[in-house]
């Protein structure tokens, strides 16, 4: 990858985090529920620092023509979604669709960050980049993950992270 696709690359991040980022906020404002809220504001936060991120890391290219070491750290979300168990965090209440409506977008932005990221990932050629973008693919993928789990709950598929919470049905 040559120093203007990667300025165009980390350009095209910024953005898609801008708009995660007005996105999850818009999100935030119109769900009722507390718990619905907090996730939202949550997933605005990380998508804020993420931007943050590609923004140092743009500046550092553009400057010296060379990527820069940045350690991304395991966000809130990302300590949380393997454990979480208090099904009172989970979006709730009587504005069900409207919140499906929103989560479902959510997914569709989680899913193409994740996407374009590893894309990223495999294109560049610096290890330091490599290593960012590689981490962001995780990270939106944490996401995914979290948003999943609220839609499944929503939908009351029986399903938690991937994994069945019971059945009533026996087992032969």
């Amino acid at each position: 990858m040559t120093n203007p696709e990667a300025l165009a690359a980390l350009a095209t991040a910024i953005e898609a985090e801008k708009q995660s980022l007005h996105n999850y906020l818009a999100f935030a404002w119109n769900t009722r529920d507390s718990s619905g809220k907090q996730m939202f504001v949550r997933l605005a936060t990380d998508e804020f620092e993420h931007m943050r991120l590609l923004e140092t890391q743009q500046v550092g290219l553009a400057q010296s023509g060379g990527w820069q070491p940045a350690p991304v750290d395991a966000t809130v979300i990302e300590r949380i979604v393997p454990r979480l168990s208090d099904k009172s965090l989970r979006i709730r209440g009587t504005e069900g669709q409207n919140q499906l409506s929103a989560l479902n977008t959510a997914l569709d932005l989680e899913r193409s960050a994740q996407t374009f990221y590893e894309e990223q990932s495999r294109k560049v050629q610096a290890e330091p980049a490599r290593t960012m973008f590689a981490r962001l693919s995780e990270m939106e993928a944490a996401h995914y993950a979290l948003i999943q789990a609220e839609i499944d709950n929503i939908q009351q598929t029986g399903f938690w992270f991937g994994l069945r919470e019971f059945s009533l049905e026996s087992e032969r």
